[in-house]
């Protein structure tokens, strides 16, 4: 009891400063504005564009570029791109207004050998990261403004974690304990503060995820 009352605690004194653990809403297919980032380490801005994805990751995006030119990058050749969510998405009120970027990072998925492939992150940077795992959600509402599909209500049943952005896994409610060594075994004492259901865990997993970074990671963390 007193292991659940003191997770408990700890995500409540987080209140509103957790940060926000996203719901997937997949590429956009139709031009809004954004930029990529090549292997090259070069950055791209413009307007973009993504036309077909593979197993729900890009397989390239389109650019144009603020003089008109496209050009056509492809998912070998990206780190990350990001697109700029249209302003009429916010109508629906399932897209907190301060996630203005859907974001895809380049990192290893284990549903493919840890083949590097573009997955949508859905938490903020840092040196845990959840993203996107298309075998691990049911979508059950869908609205459609366009090119662009908002999905109400997501069934979250896993997700990829990926830590320092080259060790990925596979994280679910059934296992998330078995993985906490994994993800959070260099901060001892937030591990010692971790012991309570994985249910609990699991519901606030976005606040767990900041209360991480806020207490074990000295420095800023960026992608």
């Amino acid at each position: 009891m007193k292991q659940l009352i003191t997770l408990t605690l700890l995500l409540l004194a987080l209140g509103s400063r957790a940060y926000g653990q996203y719901a997937p809403l997949g590429a956009i297919s139709s031009w809004t504005d954004g930029y990529v980032i090549t292997t090259a380490n070069d950055t791209i801005t413009g307007q973009i564009r993504i036309p077909t994805l593979i197993n729900d990751a890009p397989a390239s995006a389109v650019i144009k570029t603020p003089d008109g030119r496209k050009q056509t990058v492809k998912a070998e050749d990206l780190l990350q791109i990001a697109q700029r969510i249209p302003d009429y998405a916010y109508a629906t009120g399932s897209i907190p207004r301060e996630r203005q970027y859907i974001f895809f990072d380049k990192v290893p998925n284990p549903r493919r050998h840890q083949k590097p492939m573009l997955l949508e992150r859905l938490s903020q940077p840092g040196k845990v990261v959840l993203y996107f795992d298309a075998n691990g959600w049911k979508k059950t509402t869908d609205l459609t403004f366009g090119a662009l599909t908002v999905t109400l209500d997501h069934k979250d049943f896993s997700f990829v974690a990926v830590k320092d952005g080259k060790t990925a896994s596979i994280l679910k409610k059934s296992n998330l304990s078995e993985q906490t060594g994994a993800l959070f075994g260099d901060c001892p004492v937030f591990i010692s503060q971790l012991n309570g259901p994985d249910s609990i865990a699991w519901k606030h997993l976005d606040r767990i995820l900041t209360l991480y970074h806020q207490s074990c990671v000295i420095g800023p963390v960026t992608r």
